[in-house]
């Protein structure tokens, strides 16, 4: 059975040396992640032109997720000190900060800190208690103490910031990845459905018309994760930040609710942070890393993360190849269970007529045995569709550019082939398939179901749902 859930990896050191991006490749990463929160445009160009290279000679494709910086606060302090409980901090919008004052990334939000509101650094081992805004500084009490070093990570989990959703960082970022080809871009601390428009019309002013994805990890995002999701592409469960901002107690159920969240609607999910972390390390995972992978993929993710364990980590190859092998035994797991990810509660919910279609070929597929369901998309957005569902038979989507086939390389169970031009009067029906048989996603013999959409003169596509066996060459048989 092949894998069904794709595999997200964060590009870094390394994975540079070009035999490493190759086995990473090789060992099952569908889409790589460009962090723009850390290294050099030229890193990045380069990264991103060593992997279209190598998914190339592979005959692969891997899209390329640009994650930008988004509004995350850090310090900005001279030295490393150590905190201790009692100590009176003071965070300043001055830079640089003067004496022993905190500086900060974005420092406008300091105004937005009202009394009594908890500040927490280094991803929440510090603790601190706001105290009054004066002057362009805000006084701290620090709870819980500990070393403090540059650079680390500063949150308002009780704080609305009034920050812009796309920063000037994100906006810098974005003209790389115009730059780059990137095929899909993240968002960063996303509070509302308002920053969809806001992070298109960025990507639109250099250029870059791709799907957006919002990173969830603020609590008004949480609480607003319905409208989140309708808003955007597709949605992170970014568990880093989201494990600091609300109770780690929650994360679990959060995570759940979004991945569900997500799979009504038919947009593409990605769990991340921390999946395989003791691999940065050890040649393999803790127990309790191989559980999480699984269960969300149990949980219904399109598609798993791994960042600094393949960014940074010793055993990068090793990384993805394992997760690979976790994602397959779920499935296992899942396919002996029949539709295991609840598919049919979802799958046809609400929409125009492709819903009900797409659901359709699903349960055709099961009941006359096909293998594949094979549906040529101009936008990806029919064969997202039928992964909602989550049939067994495997989803073949040819497109017809290869921008549209790498943006699909991130939903659950989808193969992308390029499609090509139709000849004068050549049913798109048949051109699919052979399409399909000619990327090598099917075999002569096998039996599909083929959902085609056919443009009318006026009026919208008709879809049209047909079982079909393959024949020597790609054609097109009667089953």
């Amino acid at each position: 059975m092949p894998r069904r859930t794709k595999i997200v990896g964060t590009l870094g050191p390394a994975t540079d040396p070009p035999a490493v991006l190759a086995a990473v490749i090789a060992a099952g990463l569908d889409m790589a992640r460009i962090n723009f929160s850390h290294g050099s445009a030229d890193e990045h160009l380069a990264r991103v032109a060593a992997l279209r290279e190598a998914a190339r000679q592979a005959g692969r494709v891997v899209a390329v997720l640009a994650d930008l910086p988004g509004p995350k606060l850090r310090v900005k302090i001279s030295g490393p000190r150590t905190l201790a409980p009692g100590d009176v901090l003071h965070f300043t919008t001055a830079y640089p900060p003067a004496g022993d004052d905190i500086g900060i990334t974005e420092p406008e939000v300091l105004a937005d800190v009202r009394p009594g509101q908890r500040m927490l650094l280094d991803d929440g081992k510090l603790q601190l208690t706001a105290g009054d805004f004066r002057d362009g500084r805000l006084a701290a009490t620090v709870v819980i103490g500990g070393p403090l070093s540059e650079n680390k990570g500063l949150n308002l989990p009780d704080t609305p910031l009034s920050i812009a959703a796309v920063t000037e960082r994100d906006h810098i970022a974005l003209k790389v990845a115009a730059k780059a080809g990137c095929d899909w871009v993240a968002l960063s601390f996303v509070r509302g459905p308002e920053a969809a428009d806001q992070v298109r019309a960025a990507c639109a002013a250099v250029g870059l018309n791709v799907p957006v994805m919002a990173k969830v990890e603020r609590p008004e995002a949480v609480r607003r994760m319905g409208d989140v999701v309708r808003a955007f592409d597709g949605i992170m469960v970014a568990r880093g930040d989201l494990g600091v901002e609300t109770a780690f107690e929650e994360l679990p159920v959060v995570q759940k609710q979004l991945i569900a969240e997500a799979r009504r609607a038919g947009k593409p999910v990605v769990t991340a942070t921390e999946m395989l972390d003791s691999m940065r390390l050890s040649p393999r995972p803790t127990r309790a890393e191989a559980s999480d992978v699984a269960n969300a993929i149990f949980d219904g993710s399109d598609a798993v993360m791994l960042s600094g364990e393949l960014a940074i980590g010793k055993y990068p190859v090793e990384t993805v190849a394992c997760m690979a092998r976790i994602a397959e035994k779920a499935e296992e797991h899942l396919e002996g269970m029949g539709r295991g990810h609840g598919g049919a509660e979802v799958c046809g919910v609400a929409g125009d007529v492709d819903d009900p279609m797409a659901a359709a070929a699903c349960e055709l597929a099961d009941k006359v045995g096909a293998t594949a369901i094979v549906t040529p998309t101009l936008s990806g957005r029919t064969a997202r569709l039928l992964a909602r569902c989550r049939p067994w038979a495997r989803i073949i989507a040819p497109a017809p550019t290869a921008a549209v086939v790498r943006r699909m390389a991130i939903i659950w169970g989808v193969r992308p082939v390029l499609m090509t031009p139709l000849s004068p009067g050549e049913s798109r029906l048949v051109s699919s398939v052979r399409d399909a048989f000619a990327a090598g996603a099917l075999a002569a013999g096998e039996r599909v179901v083929v959902l085609a959409g056919h443009p009318l003169e006026a009026g919208p596509r008709l879809p049209t749902l047909r079982v079909v066996r393959v024949g020597e060459g790609g054609t097109s048989l009667e089953p």
